[in-house]
């Protein structure tokens, strides 16, 4: 059973942060709580910075990060399934920015969040009270890596966005976009600060907060993602030694024993490789994954992703079954939902035993959603090691095979040759994990989507993408609300 010391269930913060308008950006409809009855103690603001955690549990920030893989070449979104989300639209370049689905559920989901932390860290600013000092510093640095996460996933899927880091008025809702390089350096800035503010623990010691080593990683990631130039080559060297250097300072982290205990509720509180997730507890705060990814198979995972594993890498059969039957280690054979190209994703799932235990529509899940991990920040070190020419790349790369089941990497690889087992490994590592699309747009490889066959059980679909659509488009509906103010993305 998980014993949490930090629970995102929060009423009254919930109700405070609530949007009473039409625009994304609004502040709180004025019948919430006013300074004069909250902000007024210590306890007040542990409640408020809990509701901050709480609004990370939105659908596109935690539980449905398996549909971006079908965003790539690793799934495909099963047609007519309400939680892909028309992410099989996108992934066929038919794109249109009042399309809704991912286009604005991304969007909405995040700037609420962000307008929560914002309420949060202004407040804190304010506050005068003694009672806060010890702890100040470490809330700032919490909300601000929380805030960072919603502005990552921005950045990566819309580019040019409002970078709003205050509550807004009905005078100031409408903010315009920011440049690609304001961004870029406002997240960068925010991300510096939340690691300066923030205390040396891990994870599993913070109980479930957010740490410095969380907000090094997602800055490695930032870097990473930045580095890359239009031709899929490295432009920004110094980045990449920036990247290193921040995961270089991660300290008492591990890879795990078990891989797919990674992803099983009852076993995520033990982890030793997790750096930050967002977490639930069931029956109050959970969400519904294993009702839509396990009893109805949302997303299937395709061939073009099976057939890369290499023989007995042990991840295959932890991430996919095969001909709608699966068994768990201590289980019996059973018998999945028909897919439409009998793959089913098993990662993530909570094991069914028996076939009378099998997921229901009434399912409460409560798998914490992990952001990042040591296992992948491991592959993303040793992608730095090796871009900046530094010795220690291949045994990174070989402790993930290890646990894999697979033998060491040949000796004496080029460069390129590294490169490209990195590559591999990274795909091998971390599928549903909203990690390939990461990847796959900062490599600059998007492109091998034209025309490739996902599946052979998919014949008849083609995937598609432009340059023209590197990003996707703003809602359209936040556009006509904001009278002129925010600007379309181009190409659309």
């Amino acid at each position: 059973m998980k014993s949490k010391k930090i629970v995102y269930i929060s009423l009254l913060i919930g109700s405070l942060c609530a949007s009473g308008c039409s625009s994304i950006l609004d502040t709180p409809p004025t019948s919430t709580p006013s300074e004069n009855v909250f902000w007024q103690s210590l306890a007040d603001f542990e409640s408020a910075l809990t509701g901050c955690y709480q609004g990370m549990q939105e659908e596109s920030l935690s539980w449905i990060i398996p549909t971006y893989d079908c965003l790539t070449d690793n799934a495909y979104g099963n047609q007519g399934s309400s939680k892909i989300y028309n992410a099989d639209m996108i992934q066929a370049d038919n794109i249109d920015p009042s399309m809704g689905g991912l286009v604005d559920k991304i969007y909405q989901e995040a700037y609420g969040a962000i307008a929560r932390i914002n309420i949060f860290l202004d407040q804190l600013n304010k506050y005068q009270g003694t009672d806060i000092e010890a702890v100040r510093n470490q809330m700032e640095g919490e909300a601000l890596f929380l805030r960072s996460y919603c502005y990552y996933l921005l950045y990566m899927f819309y580019g040019e966005i409002p970078y709003v880091d205050k509550p807004l008025t009905l005078d100031t809702q409408n903010m315009p976009k920011n440049t690609l390089d304001e961004v870029y350096v406002k997240l960068s800035t925010d991300l510096q600060s939340a690691i300066d503010k923030m205390d040396e623990q891990t994870y599993k010691e913070s109980g479930g907060h957010a740490t410095k080593g969380a907000a090094q990683a997602l800055k490695a990631r930032l870097l990473m993602f930045h580095a890359y130039g239009d031709d899929g080559n490295i432009t920004h060297p110094e980045e990449v030694e920036e990247a290193y250097q921040l995961l270089e300072s991660i300290k008492g982290y591990s890879l795990d024993e078990s891989y797919a205990d990674l992803f099983r509720p009852g076993n995520q509180e033990a982890s030793g490789e997790i750096v930050f997730s967002i977490k639930f507890l069931a029956p109050n705060s959970y969400h519904t994954f294993d009702n839509y990814y396990g009893n109805y198979g949302m997303m299937n995972p395709v061939e073009n992703l099976t057939a890369e594993y290499e023989e007995g890498d042990q991840r295959l059969q932890q991430n996919v079954a095969f001909d709608d039957v699966y068994q768990w280690e201590g289980g019996e054979v059973i018998n999945l939902t028909k897919s439409s190209n009998g793959k089913r994703m098993i990662k993530w799932l909570r094991p069914v035993l028996t076939q009378s235990d099998f997921w229901n529509q009434t399912e409460r899940s409560e798998q914490d959603i992990v952001i990042l991990r040591w296992g992948e920040l491991l592959l993303l070190k040793a992608e730095a090691a090796n871009e900046l020419g530094l010795p220690g790349a291949a045994a990174m790369v070989n402790e993930v095979r290890d646990r894999a089941g697979l033998s060491p990497l040949p000796e004496g690889l080029s460069q390129a040759e590294m490169r490209e087992a990195i590559r591999h490994e990274r795909r091998m590592e971390t599928p549903f994990e909203l990690i390939r699309y990461y990847d796959m747009r900062r490599w600059k490889i998007m492109d091998k989507l034209n025309g490739l066959v996902l599946d052979p059980d998919y014949y008849n679909i083609i995937p598609a993408w432009s340059k023209a659509h590197e990003y996707l488009p703003l809602p359209q509906g936040q556009i006509d609300f904001s009278n002129g103010v925010l600007v379309q993305n181009p190409n659309y």
